[in-house]
């Protein structure tokens, strides 16, 4: 019989590959073409298929994966963007990272997804808050009504799905968060943004505390106590601050099984393997002490352990710079903090402090100073001087951690206690040239995408 090849191509699926399927058909021949045209594409998984309650933890643990990777990535990608680390690197990508010229064109900046690339950061940061909202919504649909634990899956939603809210927030000089999920939402300035994201903390904090999970509970004041510090409510920052117990953290989990799932903050530092040595500790994070009296010191007094900085003598790299890096990531498995009583403590000294409280904030940083092991400070003459030491030690206290010295870099800016950008007046580098001889570029906080901009609406 005679055969002809007819090629049939499959419409494409969200998240499916477009197959095509050579079929050979007997022209003369019956047979039941519907049936050979029931192709099942294995791993499609039907949106409704989602609401199942047997899914539920398996929704949940997902946001939390996809915070998790979020999260790591951004605040790595911010000390390498801060002053914590000195340009060191060879490949393009991350020498834009250390030298301030990240652009609103960059493709893996903006559009690469987590676990690739150099520092992904606007696609897996929104990714993560849109998995947060859409699974939450699921949970409060009618077919999982009853649900066992119920409460307490929603509760670890909210908690952990509004983080990525901070980042957006703190991180970028603008953004747009849709106000219905699915359609472009508006242009928003930073303080918008975190007020969203105090909102949903306070939800956050209902939730758990009606589902009696304690550690949701404390994880979501150290989070509405950070966005509060940003929105300059102090008192509403203290209060929360004040809740939170000693010793407390909720860590993001790591481990070396793949790249998703690496610590990149030992990955691009420290690492002596793989993808490694692109940046080095800066020159002012080296050798810190505190002096007899208390003062924070570079070179005169008792090592501070917080920062605790070393070098083998190797560059980085670049093959030029010597490479210094820190022991508080050890392994590509090694966990990061995403909140922890030291800054919530950080918060009650910057509160006390900006609100006049000189001798709270003494005694909060004395209690940190005391847990470290270092000399205790006497309290300074004015509210100004205060608010210098409190800085100064955030820098110290939360060294590598959570893009908070990022953050007060942003915060700052433009006031009596600016932080100078590497490559700006009054920094290590201040002629705008790096140790190496390249010219740092200008960006300060993060710009949101130009594909974001040019498929937006709201956007001009």
């Amino acid at each position: 019989m005679n055969m002809k090849k007819k090629r049939l191509k499959l419409p494409p699926a969200r998240g499916a590959a477009v197959w095509t399927v050579v079929l050979s058909v007997p022209l003369l021949a019956a047979c039941d073409i519907q049936a050979i045209l029931e192709v099942d594409i294995p791993g499609r998984v039907e949106e409704g298929a989602l609401d199942n309650p047997k899914l539920a933890s398996t929704l949940v643990t997902g946001v939390v994966s996809d915070v998790e990777c979020s999260w790591n990535q951004f605040t790595a990608g911010m000390a390498h963007h801060s002053d914590e680390y000195i340009p060191t690197s060879g490949n393009l990508d991350l020498i834009r990272w250390g030298e301030r010229r990240i652009e609103n064109v960059d493709v893996q900046f903006s559009q690469g997804l987590c676990g690739g690339g150099t520092y992904p950061t606007y696609t897996p940061l929104q990714t993560a808050r849109f998995q947060g909202e859409d699974v939450l919504a699921r949970l409060g649909g009618e077919t999982f009504s009853g649900l066992d634990g119920l409460a307490d899956l929603q509760a670890v939603t909210r908690t952990w799905g509004t983080f990525p809210l901070i980042a957006l927030g703190e991180g970028f000089c603008e953004m747009t968060i849709p106000t219905v999920e699915g359609e472009p939402g508006p242009l928003m300035t930073k303080q918008e943004v975190l007020t969203v994201a105090e909102n949903k903390f306070s939800e956050a904090i209902s939730m758990a505390q009606a589902a009696g999970n304690t550690a949701m509970v404390n994880t979501a004041l150290v989070g509405r106590a950070r966005v509060r510090i940003g929105l300059e409510n102090y008192s509403g920052a203290m209060a929360d601050a004040a809740q939170v117990p000693a010793g407390f953290e909720t860590i993001v989990t790591r481990d070396a099984s793949e790249s998703r799932r690496w610590n990149y903050y030992y990955e691009r530092l420290n690492a002596l393997t793989g993808f490694r040595q692109h940046g080095s500790v800066s020159d002012h994070y080296r050798h810190l002490t505190i002096d007899a009296e208390g003062r924070p010191t570079q070179d005169d007094g008792v090592p501070d352990t917080r920062v605790n900085v070393m070098t083998n003598g190797e560059p980085g790299s670049d093959f030029v710079t010597e490479n210094w890096f820190h022991d508080k990531y050890n392994s590509r498995a090694d966990p990061l903090p995403l909140v922890t009583y030291r800054e919530a403590r950080m918060y009650m000294a910057e509160a006390a402090a900006r609100t006049g409280d000189i001798a709270m904030a003494t005694d909060v940083i004395n209690e940190r100073r005391m847990a470290a092991g270092l000399p205790a400070m006497s309290a300074p003459a004015s509210q100004s001087e205060m608010v210098e030491l409190v800085i100064e030690e955030r820098r110290r206290e939360l060294f590598v951690e959570g893009a908070h010295r990022f953050n007060d870099m942003i915060r700052f800016r433009g006031t009596q206690f600016e932080i100078p950008f590497l490559g700006e007046p009054g920094s290590i580098h201040p002629n705008g040239i790096s140790q190496k001889g390249d010219v740092y570029g200008t960006t300060t906080c993060l710009p949101l995408p130009l594909v974001e901009k040019n498929g937006n609406p709201n956007i001009p």
